[in-house]
């Protein structure tokens, strides 16, 4: 099987285990890929161009049929037009002029990438079976569980800065010279 097939796994596993789907199109998998605007930074915002231009290759490898790409100034505004336009034109530039789109699975046979695919399968089914322990979804969110998962995340994340971890994009730390 190709390894983006693989990395679909989880999903086409739950549409053909769960919901009985037996035509191959409809267990694909199929996913949106929006850029985390939590890694953005109003401190030097050209530097957001490199890490939107990063995730935005991220999920192109990954398979994504659609991408959004945050405008670099998207940490303290609505992005400008020049931000959108240069969101466009990253868009554009990976998928027309890297090469990236030769073959249907750029990452195929990578040990780190089907390891990493491995390891988010399992932390994914285990967040599933959680959730269909609670009920399923909706008494999730009812009991607040996954807003608890974020909310731990988010503080462990205020901790580790304080801890002397590296914040997010370092620009905390660096100063220009």
């Amino acid at each position: 099987m190709p390894s983006y097939e693989r990395r679909a796994g989880c999903g086409t596993r739950i549409a053909t285990e769960r919901f009985g789907a037996t035509d191959p199109a409809a267990a694909r998998l199929r996913f949106f890929s929006g850029n985390s605007g939590t890694t953005l930074t109003a401190q030097q915002p050209l530097n957001n161009v490199i890490r939107s231009t990063i995730q935005c290759l991220g999920a192109v490898l990954g398979g994504a049929q659609s991408i959004h790409v945050m405008g670099y100034d998207e940490a303290y505004q609505i992005p400008s037009e020049e931000a959108v336009t240069l969101s466009l034109r990253t868009q554009q530039i990976i998928g027309l002029e890297t090469g990236v789109r030769r073959t249907a699975d750029p990452l195929a046979g990578s040990y780190y990438v089907e390891h990493l695919t491995d390891e988010i399968e399992a932390r994914a089914a285990g967040i599933l079976a959680e959730v269909e322990s609670l009920g399923g979804a909706v008494c999730a969110l009812e009991t607040g569980i996954p807003q608890s998962w974020i909310t731990r995340a988010s503080y462990q994340a205020e901790r580790d800065i304080a801890e002397g971890q590296p914040p997010k994009g370092w620009c905390q730390c660096l100063r220009r010279r």
